[in-house]
Formats: structure tokens, sequence, C-alpha cells
């Protein structure tokens, strides 16, 4: 016997430290001795928090007890599992050595909840070997709760458009509502652009009656003058008494945001049965949606919003997949930061700012990843978890360190309602949330956000026509004109909009009667601070977060893909380099889901960056997390974090692979990189497979390093543009020439880029350029841009899952609109010969795919001067007899046809014509390599692995 009896913090301790035998991550920080107010036992398990709650059979109400505090763990936001377990009574005499193998094989009852209570099991008894199989269940249980997000938005889906069909026939409501919204309509609209407007604004107005309907239950729960929406449905004149209420609440209780704008659009509905039977059905799905807690938990408004808008490009945003942001700000908030999140004091310093806000995802993540380190810290030190603490922190949160900026109300009141859900019970005198103005107020040019360029405060100015583009706060007490400010920043996270003004002129699209004068500003500012517009407003907002974040803080982003290697991107490189130390860079091949943002299929990437203190700070290379599957959830999103936070990552300059592996397999790999110096691409990013990033990184300086580790070759290859100079681009050839397929010129072209028929090498002009004399840029420019063209022509976009070619050439010189002409002048034909076969060989497409701007999976662009800096074969150096050789094989295969370039590993003609390029000195069969390029989804639009 031993000579005292354990305690129960020691039985919950050596409990912890035999499930981590089964695989959970339990070490000295997460084993904590229980206390007051402290969870008994805390660990991770795949990013979800666990708390264990123990109690010996001998204490009376021992499960109960057990229960009320498991349950209350869950409840409160400190765990996402929790279990009470109660262990047999004789446990507690047990000795000391004899003890983890008695507990081994013992027969404890546990009961586990989650953070859908109403999924409790029920009580079990079983070993510890028992009761981690349940919790790897519940676990993902917990996954699955996404699905029921799913099904609840889809739900509220269905009765938003039923309700928009009854409410849209009046256009003069649809259009007071749309002025209440932001979206008013602009002048001389057209009638199919009013219609869909109008059906938008009825969606929305919708949307937000439910959100405030919701918002009210949860209120009711906590505040006995607020009713519940029971009570309330009882009422005969519901549209009356809910807009009563409302205005009662937001006057009394607070929560303006959310009430005034609900009760705002109430008072727009005409007197109507349709209104009226339209309140009651948004009332009973607001009753339903409550019962399902997890749902709200996981911004469910937000993702029906951004579904609601009927184009996806309003106001050129696109909104932020609630995964992606959760592993965005997992990432960026589980970094050092030199701040004691676990006091809520220290973190009333802590700043974090969204410019582009849209409905709050990206600023919910930032809540719930520093709760995530709040909970830790203070368990991990001891410090108490009492409700008392939980609302401090929620308090510090929202009135001190969230401040986010947009410019439409509706997104804004949900964003309000968003977090403020993440703790209705509390009480808060403000939150920092602002519409921002857009439009022209008095003449006077407002660029959202984008005022805040040079400044830390956007003065009030109303607008005389009555147009929303006033600066509203959106507090809690009050919600009215006021000036907004932007304090400096710890944490800046954005997925700013990224229209451009290019390619259809999609800057301020939204006002088209005010844009010229818009984008006159824009560039007036733009030019100060050496952004690039041409990349679109998101290298802009790059450069205005870059203005308002501190020394030591840190840029979280959502941009386009194109941000690795796009040449209008090169600025915002830039500035990173200068003066940041990039940590990571997150980019999806997944080819089902490229993208991190909703509603779009374009392609982007997650990074994020540390502002450096003082120029020769030293700070680890940046990490690469190239993901074969992009988390669909944030269960998913919280166990990748997870994973990624605790490998260690491949060093590109080795010859090892570090996967990313969970229990639904590989999910990715991770390297860490030199960083980039200057405006150099991020072409970390651009490869799925590490193996295939090394050769990439070997063949830019010379040597072919080959899979199977073999000994490097030393390649003679020189920048493309030294061999010849490429021609204009095509916005250049349409201002000076005419297309025309009948009407004969001097000029040939080629137009186009179909892969039906540019099938082979060897190709003829396709139509005649006739010179426009009406030219922008005067008569003379069409003979000017001729002077660039050449007989060798270049793709200039490429879809490989269908285009065939790289490069393709003509028995005359020609220009093309789709393509970049090359003008070998210094090259003889023997030489033109080698540089084609080169120019469609596998080695040519991988140093190609390095350097592409990424548009849209397989989908891709090559700009000038990627092209001209592009190493390709010296023709120059190779001997006679090699040049004969390849000329031989160039006569045979020039007019054979390619399959597409996503099937090389198939084409028996790409096949042959690497094994020509042999002549070069030492040069080993490609098979494998084309076997390792075969699998890129980038190339092949096709999961790198199944599903």
């Amino acid at each position: 016997m031993t000579g005292h009896r354990h305690r129960e913090e020691t039985i919950n301790t050596q409990l912890a430290i035999l499930l981590s035998r089964f695989g959970v991550r339990a070490d000295a920080e997460t084993i904590l001795a229980s206390g007051r107010e402290r969870p008994d036992v805390l660990f991770d398990l795949r990013g979800l928090r666990v708390v264990i709650e123990g109690k010996f059979a001998d204490t009376p109400g021992a499960r109960q007890e057990a229960l009320e505090q498991a349950c209350g763990r869950v409840r409160r936001g400190i765990a996402h599992i929790a279990v009470a377990a109660v262990y047999p009574g004789d446990l507690r005499n047990v000795p000391t050595p004899q003890l983890a193998a008695r507990l081994e094989n013992i027969a404890l009852s546990y009961q586990i909840v989650s953070s859908d209570e109403s999924r409790e099991t029920h009580w079990f008894d079983g070993t510890p070997a028992s009761l981690m199989d349940a919790l790897r269940r519940t676990h993902q249980e917990t996954l699955d709760q996404d699905d029921i997000v799913e099904k609840t938005a889809k739900s509220l889906r269905v009765r938003l458009e039923g309700i928009a069909e009854l409410w849209s026939g009046p256009a003069t409501a649809c259009d007071r509502l749309s002025e209440l919204l932001g979206i008013a309509a602009p002048k001389h609209e057209a009638l199919v652009k009013a219609t869909a407007r109008r059906n938008t604004a009825a969606r929305v107005s919708a949307l937000v009656l439910a959100n405030a309907l919701i918002f009210q239950e949860q209120l009711s729960a906590t505040n006995t003058g607020v009713l519940s929406l029971r009570k309330l449905e009882k009422e005969r004149d519901l549209v009356g008494a809910a807009a009563s209420h409302w205005e009662w609440i937001w006057q009394n209780v607070n929560y303006t945001p959310i009430f005034q704008l609900g009760g705002r659009i109430l008072n727009e509905l005409p007197s109507s049965q349709n209104t009226l039977s339209a309140l009651r059905a948004l009332l009973g799905e607001a009753k339903s949606i409550c019962e399902k807690q997890a749902a709200l938990r996981h911004d469910l408004m937000g993702r029906i919003y951004h579904w609601l808008l009927h184009d996806a490009k309003y106001l050129g945003t696109y909104y932020t997949s609630v995964s992606a942001a959760t592993l965005l700000l997992k990432l960026a908030l589980n970094r050092e930061w030199g701040i004691d999140f676990g006091d809520d004091r220290s973190l009333e310093s802590f700043k974090v700012g969204d410019l582009a806000c849209g409905t709050g995802t990206l600023l919910m993540a930032s809540a719930q990843a520093l709760a995530d380190n709040f909970i830790r810290i203070r368990a991990g030190d001891g410090r108490s978890l009492h409700p008392f603490d939980l609302n401090r922190f929620h308090r510090a949160l929202m009135e001190s360190v969230l401040h986010g900026y947009d410019v439409l109300p509706s997104a804004v009141h949900l964003t309000a309602s968003t977090l403020a859900l993440l703790a209705p019970e509390v009480a808060f005198v403000r939150m920092n949330l602002f519409v921002m103005p857009l439009g022209l107020d008095r003449g006077k040019p407002r660029l959202g956000s984008l005022d805040f360029l040079g400044a830390e405060k956007v003065e009030t100015q109303l607008s005389l026509d009555g147009s929303h583009v006033e600066t509203v706060r959106a507090g809690v007490s009050e919600s009215g004109a006021s000036p907004a400010y932007l304090p400096k920043l710890d944490l800046c996270v954005m997925n700013p909009p990224f229209v451009r003004s290019v390619g259809g002129n999609l800057l301020f699209g939204s006002l088209p009667d005010e844009r010229g004068v818009l984008q006159s500003e824009l560039k007036r500012r733009v030019k100060r601070i050496g952004a690039s517009a041409t990349a679109g407003l998101g290298a802009v907002f790059v450069a205005l977060a870059d203005e308002h974040l501190k020394p030591g803080g840190r840029l979280a982003f959502v941009l386009p893909a194109a941000l690795l290697s796009g040449e209008a991107w090169a600025q915002t490189r830039g500035l990173v380099a200068k003066r940041y130390d990039l940590e990571f860079v997150v980019a999806s091949h997944d080819a089902e889901r490229p993208n991190f943002s909703e509603n779009t299929d374009l392609s982007e990437v997650l990074f994020v960056a540390r502002k450096r203190e003082a120029a020769n700070q030293s700070w680890p290379q940046p990490v690469y997390v190239n993901l074969w599957r992009n988390p669909r959830t944030i269960h998913e999103a919280l166990d990748l974090s997870d994973t990624i936070a605790s490998a260690s990552p491949a060093d590109v300059a080795d010859r090892g692979v570090q996967p990313i592996r969970s229990s639904r397999g590989t999910l990715g790999e991770v390297i860490r990189m030199p960083a980039p110096a200057g405006d150099e691409n991020w072409y970390g990013g651009l490869f799925a497979q590490t193996h295939l990033l090394r050769v990439y990184r070997g063949l830019v300086n010379g040597e072919l390093l080959t899979p199977d580790g073999r000994t490097p070759v030393q390649l003679p290859l020189c920048p493309l543009g030294e061999l010849g100079a490429l021609g204009p681009d095509r916005k250049r050839i349409h201002e000076g020439f005419r297309m025309s397929v009948e009407e004969w010129s001097p000029y040939p072209g080629f137009w186009n880029h179909d892969s039906k028929c540019v099938r082979s090498i060897e190709q003829k002009p396709n139509c005649y350029l006739t010179v426009l004399l009406d030219s922008p840029r005067g008569p003379d420019y069409g003979p000017h841009l001729w002077e660039r063209c050449g007989n060798i022509l270049l793709v200039e976009r490429l879809r490989t899952t269908t285009h065939r070619v790289l490069g393709i050439r003509f028995d005359q010189p020609v220009l093309g609109n789709t393509w970049w002409a090359l003008a070998g002048k210094h090259l003889d034909r023997r030489q033109q010969d080698a540089l084609l076969l080169w120019l469609n060989s596998s080695l040519s497409l991988l140093l190609f795919f390095g350097r592409r701007v990424v548009t849209e999976s397989a989908w891709m662009q090559m700009k000038q001067p990627a092209w001209a800096s592009m190493p390709v074969l010296d023709v120059r150096r190779l001997t006679k007899d090699q040049l004969a050789r390849l000329e031989k094989t160039y006569r045979q295969l020039a007019d054979e046809e390619l399959l597409a370039l996503a099937k090389l590993e198939q084409d028996p003609v790409r096949k042959r014509i690497d094994e020509a390029l042999s002549v070069v000195p030492g040069l080993p069969d490609l098979g494998s390599l084309r076997s390792l390029i075969a699998r890129e989804p980038g190339l092949t639009g096709q999961p790198i692995i199944s599903r």
C-alpha cells in the first residue's frame, strides 16, 4: 500500500500519459494539474482541444458533477470535446509504481460531450483504449458537423429565394432596400441589371432579417427583457412587433448595427400578406437554426451571404472560405509574438485589422485563434478559466483588438453579429467596425478603406444626394456618422478585392458613372506608394497594410496565385523582400479546389510575413506549404495547421521530402527555401512535388538533377532573350492592325490558339493584318510594330490539358494576337530547328511551368519578360554534328501531331523530341522526369492522389 491516497489529478495525468501512446498529443505542457476553474487535463487531438474531467466513483454525485464540468468546458469554448470520466474508488490506493499498468486495464465509466451538445454519448464502461477509440469517432463526428452547416445553409437559401420572389415584384421597395444595403442603382442602369440588383436586395434583406431573429433568440437566453422567438411569433402584427422590439433592443440593450438595419428593412417593406407570410417563414427557419448551435459557430450567415450576391465579382470581392481563414490565422497567430495572450489586459494593446472585412470571416478566425491561445496559455501555466475570465477576454477582443472596415452596410451588419455570437451574453460598449465611403461625395472621390492611404483617420462627409457614402461606425450602442480610425496594427488580415484595370476594366465597375474619377484618384495615390494597380486592388491593399503595420507585426493575406510569379506583382514581392521576413506561403495544388475563396475557381495563395524591426534581423527561411488537398472544413483546417506546426520542413538543398499526413492520407508537402531576393518569384509555391521543385531549381542554375539522384549534368543554357527579340503584346497589335481572313495584305498573321487546329510545331499563317490608319497611335503604328515580327511564335496563354505546343515556326515572319513573336535574326535554320525541338521538350515545359503565371489550375499565362529571361538550350554552342542530328529529327517531327502537354508521358512525339536532345553530352533518359511532371495537378487538372 502507498502511504497516501491518490488525488484525482494524479489519475487524470496518468490517463493522459496513457492516451498519448494511442496518438494523443499530450506532453508536459498540456498535461495539467487540476485546480480551481481549470480543466483537469487539456490536450490536442488532431487540432481539436480535448478536456478530461475526472472523479472517483466514491465521490457523492460523481457522474453528474463530472458531466456538468465537461459540458461547461464545451459550452464556454474551452474545449471542442470533453470527457466526463469516473474512476473506481479502489484506484486511490494502488501503489504508484503499479498505477500505470493498473490504469491500462481498468474499466472506467465515461461520457463524451462534443461541441454540438445534443450529441452527448451515453455512459459507457471500458478501458482507456476503448475511450481512445470513442474519442476518435467523436473527433470524426465533429469534423462531419460541417455537413450540418452546409445542410442548414441550403435550407435557408431555399427559404430566402422563395421570399425574394415575393418581394422582388415591387421595384420601388426593392430600390429602397438597395439604398439601405449600399448597392444603390447607378444612372442609366439597364433593365436586366436592375432586375438582378433588385433580386439581390430582396435576398440580402431577407438574410439580414433572419440574422436579426437568430441573434434575438440568442440574446433571450441571457437577457430577460428580450423576447424569445416563440413569444414573438404569437404577436398578431408580427412585422410591427418585431420592428418595435428591435428598436427597444438597440436603444436599451445595444447591438445597434444588427437590429437597427433589420428594423429599417422592415419599415421599407410593403404592408401586405406577402410581407407577413415571409417574416413568419423566416422566424420558423430561425427557430430551426437556433436548435443547431454548431451551425451558428461556423459563420453560417457569411456563407449564405457570399452565395446570395447575384454577381460574385461585385466590387471585385470574393469571400474567404471558413476553412482557409482558419488555416491562415492559426499559422499567423501560432508564431512567436512576445505578448502574453493569456492576459486580457496585455491583449488589449494587440490590434488586428481587416480593411476589407466583408462578413468578418477573417476577423472571426482571428478571434477563434486568439481564444485558442488564451485558453491554452492560461491552462498551461495554471491560471483560472472561470466564465468571468472568458467574458473579460471577449470584451477585450471586441472593444480593443478587432477592427473591421468595408463598403457594404449589410456585410458589416453580418460581421457584427458573427463576432457578437462568440459571446452573446457579454454586452460590449463598442465594436470597431466601420462602413466606409465609396463613390463621389460632394464631388470628392472616396475610395473606401483606401482613403486610409497616408491617413489614420477618415473624416465624415455626408452626401447631398442621399446615397450611402458616409463613414458609419458600427458600434454596439450607437450607429451613425463618425470619423473612422485605423490604429497601428500588430496583425493585418485581408482577402482584398483584386479587380484590375485591364481585361475589361473592372475597377469600380459597380459605379459606372463615377468610375473614371475614382480611377484617376486611385492612380494618383498609387504613384505615391509605389504599388502596381495593374496587378489589381490587392497589390494596393498590401501597400496600405504596410503603411499601418507596426514593426514586428504581421501580414496574413489571401491573394491571387499570380502573386507568386506575375510581372505585375513584382513590386509587391519586392516590398515584402525589402521590409519583411516571409514566413509561410500556402499554395493549393488541389485540382478540385485551387482557391481559398468562395464563388471562384481562380487559383489563390495564402501568405504570412513578419515586418522587420531591424535591417539586419535574422529570421528562419520561409516555409512553402504545397497542398494536395485543400481543407474543406474548419476541423480539417485545424488538423492541417496542427500537422504543419509539428512538421520539420525538408530543405530544398537536400534530397528529403516532408509530406503532410493525416488519417485522410497525404495532404501535401512542406519545404524550406532561402528567402526570395528583391522581386524574385516565389517559385516554391508553383510545384506540388518537392522532387520536381528541386529539378526546376537545378535547371535554373544550369544543371539537371534527375529524380533518381544521379550525378547532376551541366547543360549549356542561356536566357531566351540572348537568341532573339520578342515582339509586341496583343494590346499593341490591336491598336495597330485589323485582322482579316480574306482581305490580303503584306502582313501575314496567326490569330488565336485553337488546340484543335494547332497540333504540330510547323504552322502556316491563318489571316492577314491590315494597318489601322486611324490608330490612336498614328497611321504608321502598324508598320512600326511589324519591325518586331518573327518566324517563331511562343505561347502567351495556355491550357495544358488541351494545348499541345509551347513554340511554333513559320516559313515567313508573322505576328499573333495570343503569341509572342521571336525574331531569331542571329540564328541560322539549323539552330532554329534545334531551338524549336527544345521549346517543345519536357525540360522546356518544366522551365515554363516554374515561371508561369497561374490563373486557374491548368490555365496559365507567360508574360514577355518571363519568356525573355527563361533558360533555353544555347543552340549557338552546339557543334555542327549535333545541329545536323537535331535538324534531321526536326524534319521528321515538325508536322507530327503532338498530344496535349498534360499527356506528355503518353506522347510518342514528345518522347522522340526528348530522346533527340541526347546529343547534349551526358543528358540521361528523361522518362522518369516525364512521369514526375505528369503527376503535377497544375499541369493535368487532375488530383495528384485519388480521393
